[in-house]
């Protein structure tokens, strides 16, 4: 037992000590910072979309166009509030028309803001009514739409954080060409614009001449954005030509929602919180941190098993210690020195989902969800046990192999109990107490998974006593299988044992030696 310590111990030492090892450990952190920056960064580096748009309606655009100055006007005063609160010197910079837009908007309530706002986009479009309040009246609106019309969204958005509209989509006016298709059929071709929609004579009745032209249609944010707007607009022009009332009709289209509800330890019922709906769908993290290290790990000990036996290593091991020692040895290093992996990697993910919420503005606690001694126990012990269930049979089956590429090729059809648990994942988070993934955790190569997987169920006790057990007597099982063909896979060369030696070699109880090809020579 000493021994096979010593070779842990070694073996440990060889994977760990080198540069190899830390620079991909210290890199997976950076890939995971750069998975969740990147997406980001782009969306905010992606240029405005130029389009254009052909209205034989004679008035859908302009109704979009309100209709989108509107949503700038609400964004502007929800984030204006937050600057004053702030007393933040973003909102000191905004032009005095804009502030004083953001105080006569905070100083009324729910229903006379939004009014305010309407009639101020109603007034930017060219409407002379007058309006229920002083501050449109009185033509400050007016000033707010000219700044709207002339500021810079870039400018806008990185000192007040204000995305207006124009941060995305800029309508370009039709060219004065005598075939306005043509015309924008070859700046589409020439790259200037972007896309352009055309509307048909009557949107209302029917879609029919309504189009939208791009040589991009893999980006669909243009057409997606358009087109709920123009769909909201003719939806109400539908409304009132048929005579509903507009609020019976906003009844109408009121959806009809549950609630989501609980029942705590105490029978009670409770509200689901955030960090509630986050606890179900965590077990599906951890069990792909699970599903990689397995992989990960697996292939760093078989391709040190390979290497060695190339090297002509493995018969020096062998005169000084057991081939059952040896084995052993290895699969504990790499087991310890993929716990150190692992460890990061959870390391990263909580910091990750305690941190990001707070950079978005969420204000949940999902850190002590993510550091539960139940969940943080499960992943740890069906780590320690899967790693040895699968390290057992892939150190065993990797030894009969002489060089790496007939070990991938061995490798491979072993991994399918992998894959498979990897594919039957979501299933499992959905139904977790369910027929099916009661049955799976009784599957030993997918016991880890599975249970891992379950924990937030969670599943019965006496589940987790028996497949406890199940999955202990099936490593012991297939150590004890390995280890014979460790035995004899270690010092066979050249010669390569098929499927009927590998046969004799896991059922035979005595010592069994793979038949020796005969040399060109001794014939």
């Amino acid at each position: 037992m000493n021994r096979t310590f010593l070779v842990a111990r070694e073996e440990f030492r060889q994977t760990v000590g080198t540069k190899a090892f830390w620079i991909g450990l210290a890199a997976f952190p950076v890939i995971f910072a750069l998975a969740i920056a990147v997406p980001l960064l782009l969306k905010q580096a992606k240029e405005a979309r130029p389009f254009a748009v052909i209205d034989h309606s004679g008035f859908l655009l302009d109704a979009v166009e309100q209709r989108v100055y509107s949503e700038d006007l609400q964004q502007i005063a929800e984030r204006g509030r937050e600057l004053r609160r702030e007393d933040a010197a973003g909102y000191s910079d905004l032009p005095s028309s804009v502030r004083a837009f953001v105080g006569a908007w905070m100083a009324l309530e729910e229903s006379p803001r939004e009014r305010l706002v309407e009639q101020m986009a109603r007034q930017g479009f060219g409407d002379s009514r007058s309006s229920d309040f002083d501050f449109v009246n009185h033509g400050d609106a007016a000033h707010v739409y000219e700044w709207w019309l002339s500021a810079d969204p870039g400018r806008v958005d990185e000192h007040h954080d204000i995305k207006l509209t124009r941060r995305h989509y800029v309508r370009h006016p039709l060219p004065a060409a005598i075939d306005t298709i043509a015309a924008l059929n070859e700046l589409i071709h020439s790259g200037d614009l972007f896309a352009y929609f055309v509307i048909g004579e009557n949107p209302v009745v029917t879609d029919e001449g309504c189009r939208y032209v791009s040589n991009n249609l893999t980006d669909r944010d243009l057409r997606r954005w358009f087109s709920q707007r123009a769909e909201s607009i003719v939806r109400e022009e539908r409304i009132a030509h048929e005579g509903i009332d507009a609020e019976t009709a906003a009844w109408i289209q009121t959806t009809l929602s549950f609630e989501a509800r609980k029942i705590d330890d105490r029978g009670d019922v409770e509200e689901v919180e955030d960090r509630d709906k986050f606890r179900q769908f965590l077990p599906l993290v951890f069990t792909y941190l699970l599903w990689i290290a397995v992989f990960t790990s697996s292939q760093m000990l078989i391709t040190s098993t390979i290497e060695e036996k190339s090297a002509r290593i493995m018969e020096i091991l062998i005169s000084s210690v057991a081939p059952e020692e040896l084995m052993f040895g290895k699969i504990l290093g790499v087991a310890g020195a993929g716990l150190i992996v692992v460890a990061s990697w959870a390391s990263v993910f909580t910091a990750a989902i305690v941190i990001v919420p707070r950079l978005i503005g969420v204000d949940v606690d999902l850190g002590g969800v993510a550091t539960d001694p139940m969940f943080l126990a499960t992943f740890i012990i069906y780590f320690l046990l899967g790693f040895l269930l699968y390290a057992s049979m892939l150190v065993g089956l990797g030894s009969l192999c002489g060089t790496l590429k007939e070990a991938q090729n061995v490798m491979w059809p072993a991994m399918i109990p992998l894959f498979t648990a990897m594919f039957s994942m979501q299933h499992v988070v959905e139904d977790p107490n369910g027929l099916l993934a009661r049955v799976l955790s009784f599957v030993p190569p997918l016991t880890p998974f599975i249970m891992m997987n379950r924990a937030a169920g969670p599943p019965a006790w006496w589940e987790v006593v028996a497949t406890g057990i199940l999955l202990i007597l099936s490593i012991w099982l297939t150590v004890k299988g390995a280890a014979r063909l460790f035995r004899v896979g270690v010092l066979a060369v050249g010669a390569r044992p098929g499927l009927g030696d590998i046969a004799r070699i896991l059922f035979t109880p005595t010592a069994y030696t793979v038949p020796q090809k005969k040399d060109q020579t001794d014939r």
